[in-house]
């Protein structure tokens, strides 16, 4: 008998991501995917070789990246940073986060800064059209960063802005 009551829908931008991370947490691929428009890319944390690839929602790129996370049976958390919403478009913010032992006993730990960009549909409800789940490198402590006494050869500063 088929399921009759589909996956849920975000009524909010930021609500996607959040029912992408509980349908991942409990291996539900079929919801995570419910959550993406047709032609959506993702990029997932960094691979190995510590380049991140996007994949492309229906080329099933998306689901295998999904189903790669997934499998490791471990909670993904996001915590939603800043929502800037239009009628037309949203942009969220977030940090998402896996830890624990994977089903191999190996220690697991990816977390990321990243965004993702989310489009209204005409049921009124909300779809990622595309997703970084890690945007760069996390800045450590010890770090060097541009900072704001930092000259620009031939530039004069002039004041506290420059």
């Amino acid at each position: 008998m088929p399921d009759l009551i589909g996956p849920p829908v975000a009524r909010r931008p930021e609500e996607a991501l959040e029912l992408v991370a509980l349908a991942l947490s409990d291996g539900d691929l079929e919801a995570a995917l419910a959550q993406y428009e047709k032609g959506a890319l993702l990029a997932s944390w960094p691979g190995g070789d510590g380049s991140s690839r996007a994949a492309r929602n229906g080329d099933s790129d998306v689901g295998q990246a999904l189903a790669r996370i997934m499998a490791l049976r471990l909670p993904l958390s996001v915590r939603v940073v800043i929502v800037l919403e239009s009628p037309e478009l949203a942009l969220v913010v977030c940090e998402r986060r896996i830890a624990g032992t994977d089903p191999d006993g190996e220690p697991v730990w990816l977390t990321g800064h990243g965004c993702a960009l989310l489009r209204p549909q005409p049921d009124g409800s909300w779809r990622i059209a595309a997703d970084v789940w890690h945007a760069g490198p996390e800045l450590s402590p010890g770090s060097a960063e541009i900072g704001p006494a930092a000259r620009v050869p031939g530039r004069t500063r002039h004041g506290p802005f420059g």
